[in-house]
């Protein structure tokens, strides 16, 4: 065959070939690019929310939990109702906003309050293992991150802030 006839046959081959590959590569680049920046700004509102939301369930911890035990207040049935009701109208506001794994946290945390308000009388003393087992809950121990620690890291406070790559689900 003529070498000059050989040499369009592949270059013909080549141009088949190599246009659309070329193009299918840009395709995927170009929306692996798109999806980035989508998900750095979806990440970046997740996290002014968060910003936003978040103070306001340290503000309730720090209430029922740090100062009521400075105060030397007795924590009761009625302390146990109104710390779990705190947070539930915290998370009405900005529950969607919060990790998997705060949300989990915060879970467990009711459920202690939850039965610590239906176990004891408004004015009765809760039982000091749920009051130990709320706190742990809530600042944790043993090398357990408690719902405080989970805050924090989810804002960047301990490394970097993530939507959702946590190993510590405790």
């Amino acid at each position: 065959m003529n070498p000059s006839v050989t040499a369009a046959v592949i270059a013909a081959i080549a141009a088949i070939v190599g246009v659309p590959l070329a193009g299918y590569f840009s395709y995927r680049s170009t929306m692996s690019s798109v999806r980035r920046q989508v998900q750095t700004a979806q990440f970046s509102e997740v996290l002014k929310k968060r910003i936003e939301v978040y103070p306001k369930l340290w503000e309730i911890h720090i209430r029922y939990e740090t100062n009521w035990d400075l105060d030397g207040k007795q924590k009761t049935g009625a302390w146990a109702l109104e710390y779990r009701d705190a947070l539930n109208r915290l998370n009405l506001e900005g529950g969607v906003f919060f990790s998997q794994a705060l949300y989990d946290k915060i879970f467990q945390l009711r459920a202690r309050l939850h039965e610590a308000a239906q176990e004891t009388p408004p004015d009765g003393l809760v039982a000091k293992d749920k009051v130990d087992e709320i706190r742990f809950v809530v600042y944790g121990g043993n090398g357990q991150p408690g719902l405080s620690t989970i805050e924090k890291d989810d804002l960047g406070s301990y490394g970097s802030s993530e939507i959702q790559r946590r190993t510590d689900r405790a």
